[in-house]
């Protein structure tokens, strides 16, 4: 007999990682290879520049790296969403190419929030000794980097699944990020199980050596897929949900102004619209109070001429204009 229960979310997170960790794998590879160019290329950048190697320049690469992490996202968002026939390849670089200039923009976005927030942390953390006031500096430091977080997290999802213009999508990322926090609190504790995993396996290394080689390997072949999918499957379902919400209020509202200014301009403009009166004899009306049948309803024969009358006016009076 089948389980008919219902499967948990955690569950299901699990299935369709493991179902399709071939192609996560996949996707990680073809991000690796931009990722060492550019973190090489800045990397020497910084030591020709300054003698030694500057985080600030060196993370300068988010930048021209960011349009191809398009493509994981892309990738990603189908396997999260239970897309059984997910094209890597074919996905990875459509996305690069449909997002390149929006990536661009979000790749500086993300460098300097990237920067200003370890900066300001490491500020805060070596004036922890001059007074408890910069504890609390620090408190509201790390609580506005976390939804600063939050809001790139759907930045790139947000992109690759919606034509909308720059300022929208950061509008709604940042509305999000306050507005999804239950699940960008899921996606974090995901996120966290994956950095611990990663952590316990680097224990392993007895030298310095070993350990650069495992990160190496493990970036290259798990770390950025792995940890975008985790991202995507938490808050995937609530960014459609809102998106879909605001786009049938948007279209209520639509239909309710439509609606408003047609009766309104009936109310101004009451024989703009021709009454039709092709159910009864005109030319055997009269002008007394009796009821005939129209259009449904019982009218006076003095109302039906009247507005014949109104209409011909009216007709009239376009005619001259």
């Amino acid at each position: 007999m089948e389980n008919g229960r219902k499967k948990f979310k955690f569950e299901i997170l699990l299935s369709r990682y493991f179902t399709n960790f071939h192609r996560i794998v996949l996707t990680n590879l073809l991000f690796a290879v931009p990722s060492a160019v550019f973190f090489a290329a800045f990397w020497f950048l910084s030591n020709a520049l300054f003698k030694g190697a500057v985080a600030a320049v060196i993370l300068l690469a988010i930048i021209p790296l960011f349009p191809f992490y398009a493509g994981v996202v892309m990738v990603c968002r189908n396997i999260a969403r239970g897309d059984t026939d997910v094209k890597v390849v074919s996905e990875f670089f459509f996305a690069i190419k449909d997002n390149f200039r929006h990536f661009l923009v979000h790749g500086l976005v993300v460098y300097v929030i990237t920067t200003l927030s370890v900066l300001a942390i490491s500020l805060y953390v070596s004036m922890l000794s001059s007074g408890w006031f910069f504890y609390a500096l620090l408190f509201f430091c790390i609580i506005v980097v976390v939804f600063l977080a939050y809001t790139v997290f759907y930045l790139p999802l947000m992109s690759v699944t919606y034509d909308l213009p720059l300022r929208y999508i950061y509008k709604n990322s940042f509305l999000m990020s306050f507005g999804e926090f239950k699940n960008n609190f899921f996606a974090t504790l995901a996120l966290a199980v994956v950095f611990a995993i990663c952590f316990t396996v680097t224990m392993f290394a007895h030298t310095q050596t070993a350990l650069i080689i495992m990160l190496a390997v493990m970036w290259a072949v798990l770390i950025p897929a792995t940890c975008t999918f985790m991202i995507v499957f938490f808050i995937y379902d609530g960014m459609i949900n809102i998106i879909r919400d605001k786009d049938e209020l948007s279209r209520e509202l639509t239909e309710s102004i439509d609606k408003q200014m047609a009766e309104r301009q009936k109310e101004l403009n009451p024989v703009q619209e021709q009454e039709d009166f092709s159910d009864i004899d005109i030319s055997a009306l009269k002008d007394t109070d009796d009821y005939i049948f129209h259009n449904g309803r019982m009218v006076k024969q003095s109302t039906l001429l009247r507005m014949i009358k109104e209409r011909e006016q009216s007709s009239e009076g376009d005619k001259d204009e």
